[in-house]
């Protein structure tokens, strides 16, 4: 999915294939346990839904590899893999079965970044390719500060082939055959891309390296995809052409989460944002509300936390109408309310003293002078404000209680609207906000509010409504209530913070 959005536009494919590799264990920097089943069902899920047009399966140990190999190399070695572990067949396969004369290979776990979506960057390589007619390959760029000059030597001798990403001349190449290579032991000794870089240096063709930095490509090093999370997080910000300096100049990913996690936020206002599945009149209300405000200078995080397709779409729209204001994080999977405020005000968020205002998608500030009252009380020495809100299903409110709180079933802090300043957030362990090791997600509002009232040394209650609530369809649910009211029990059992705690950065 991420390949295909990124690349096909501003023009489609021919065709787009998916190669598989049918091996199923012994892999060449094996990272975890393969499943090939598991593999060719998410494959088929792709084609019955239009990803791609085409599942082709590699060769084997068999006749017909030693037939591609004698046809590409000149050795009839029936093995599928090289000495080296390497897969030879299945890439080989994959082009014999292309119909078009330019081929755009790419490997399935590459990260393709564009700065500009107009940006023809598939006829610019074509031109490369056809502008030299001993031109085989060119490949896709690298995140890169400025543009590179194209060329087919690197200063030290010929461009190597870039197997991860890049384009072919498949007439070309087809002509080049066979292909340079030799035997070790039973097997070939090198994939296709070594061997047509010793055909580059026989002087049988050139490869050509692509200068234009508006699109470009990063790869994940086998060690790094055991954190899946970070991985997909990093994938996000790609996505979003938010590269740092650490990953320009470099093909693997590099850098660590606090270095990924921009554009950060310094206004003294940061809206925090979240949300799943949520419809477009709702998110389009919300947003705006934001937008209506009178008053300070203000930036959002908005996440997307992992909504179905056919939500997706409204939600990039809607934040469109943000501008610079926005960071937009969008999770591959559901993470919950709390993991996306840890990511957004511990890495995104770089003020210390920035006031953090909650959110929810599918609610609504009131009125354009939100953020004037909230100033107002910080103006005035405040360090958190609760309240107040008007909910969608009845009338009541909820007066807070700061002196205390777990003493008072919670005191009412944890009701909208909700700010704080963004250094009693930090303040809080890590383990505050978690229960059985992972983050609480019911009643989420009560692990972080709790702590930080405790925490606050001028806690203000709003009387004014300020926030418009939705209540959610598990409050109204007996059963859902009740879970709520076990994990409840539980967060307020936790150890209360203590005022010195909080006086970081104050």
């Amino acid at each position: 999915l991420h390949l295909v959005s990124q690349l096909e536009e501003p023009r489609a494919f021919a065709e787009r294939l998916l190669v598989i590799d049918s091996r199923e264990n012994g892999f060449l920097r094996q990272h975890t346990q393969g499943d090939l089943r598991s593999l060719r069902e998410a494959a088929r899920r792709l084609a019955e839904a239009g990803w791609i047009d085409r599942i082709v399966e590699g060769s084997g140990d068999d006749e017909a590899t030693a037939a591609l190999h004698r046809a590409w190399f000149g050795f009839p070695c029936p093995l599928a893999h090289v000495a080296t572990g390497a897969q030879s067949a299945s890439t080989l396969t994959g082009f014999e079965a292309c119909t078009t004369r330019y081929v755009l290979h790419v490997d399935a776990d590459v990260m393709i970044g564009r700065l500009d979506r107009n940006h023809d960057y598939l006829a610019e390589m074509m031109a490369m390719l056809a502008g030299d007619a001993d031109a085989l390959t060119v490949s896709f760029n690298i995140a890169s500060h400025h543009d590179r000059p194209n060329g087919a030597d690197g200063g030290s001798g010929p461009w190597r082939t870039e197997t991860r990403a890049g384009m072919l001349d498949l007439f070309r190449l087809r002509r080049a055959r066979p292909l340079p290579n030799a035997l070790d032991g039973n097997r070939l000794a090198l994939p296709w891309h070594r061997a047509l870089d010793q055909a580059v240096r026989e002087g049988i063709g050139r490869s050509y390296r692509s200068g234009d930095r508006r699109a470009f490509f990063v790869h994940p090093p086998n060690t790094r995809k055991r954190d899946q999370e970070a991985w997909f997080a990093t994938l996000d910000r790609i996505e979003r052409g938010t590269v740092p300096c650490v990953q320009k100049e470099k093909v693997n990913w590099t850098g660590t989460a606090e270095e990924w996690s921009g554009p950060q936020r310094n206004e003294p206002f940061v809206f925090v944002v979240s949300g799943r599945n949520v419809p477009p009149g709702r998110m389009r209300r919300c947003l705006e509300s934001m937008v209506r405000q009178r008053g300070p200078q203000w930036g959002a995080v908005v996440f997307d936390d992992a909504s179905e397709p056919r939500f997706t779409d409204h939600f990039e729209i809607a934040c469109k109408r943000l501008g610079s204001r926005c960071t937009i994080v969008r999770n591959r999977v559901r993470r919950g309310l709390l993991p996306n405020m840890v990511v957004a005000i511990r890495t995104i968020c770089a003020n210390p003293d920035s006031v953090i205002v909650t959110l929810d998608a599918d609610d609504a500030l009131i009125g354009t002078r939100v953020l004037e009252r909230l100033t107002e009380e910080y103006h005035q020495g405040a360090d958190v404000t609760v309240g107040s809100m008007l909910r969608t299903d009845k009338a009541v409110d909820y007066p807070a209680q700061f002196d205390r709180p777990r003493e008072r079933r919670g005191g009412n802090v944890w009701q909208h609207l909700r700010s704080f300043k963004k250094r009693l957030f930090d303040a809080i362990p890590d383990d505050a906000l978690r229960l059985d090791g992972g983050y609480i997600d019911l009643a989420n509002d009560w692990a972080f509010m709790l702590p930080i009232v405790e925490m606050a040394h001028n806690p203000a209650h709003i009387p004014d409504p300020l926030y418009l609530y939705e209540p959610s369809a598990t409050g109204k649910n007996p059963a859902g209530r009740a879970a709520r009211e076990e994990i409840v029990a539980r967060v307020v059992a936790k150890n209360r913070a203590s005022a010195d705690d909080g006086r970081t950065g104050s």
